[in-house]
């Protein structure tokens, strides 16, 4: 299990567990892949079993504080792992974008990503998954 105090930020996406460090999922500690490669929609067969309901279901564990709500160390925001993966986190607010401007309204606003991408966007529970590039 990985303490909170060695979550990083995120920043690319997936991170495997390791005895007292991190490292990217999918890379070897040289920087080579160690995920074999099935095309170009490789990052789509991993992410196959993330619908709607399931961020939905997450969203819901997320912003009603169920259970295995996590908090990133370094910047306090909260997310939910939603398995292979991906992540639902959500909106931060002290960015400085429209999206942030809507969290800093009171809307709840957060984002399923994966393998360093956006996968979906939920605002106020309502999902959209977005387009996969290529497919």
């Amino acid at each position: 299990m990985i303490d909170a105090g060695q979550v990083p930020h995120i920043t690319s996406g997936e991170y495997d567990d390791m005895p007292g460090r991190m490292r990217e999922v999918g890379k070897t500690d040289r920087g080579q892949s160690n995920v074999p490669n099935d095309g170009p929609n490789d990052r789509t067969n991993r992410t196959d079993g993330l619908s709607a309901g399931r961020i939905l279901v997450a969203y819901e564990k997320l912003f009603g504080g169920g259970r295995g709500v996590k908090r990133y160390a370094r910047s306090g925001l909260r997310y939910v792992d939603l398995g292979g993966g991906a992540v639902l986190v959500e909106q931060n607010p002290r960015k400085q974008s429209e999206w942030a401007a809507l969290a800093r309204q009171g809307h709840r606003l957060a984002w399923a990503l994966g393998d360093g991408e956006y996968l979906a966007r939920v605002v106020d529970g309502e999902v959209v998954m977005l387009g996969v590039k290529g497919v």
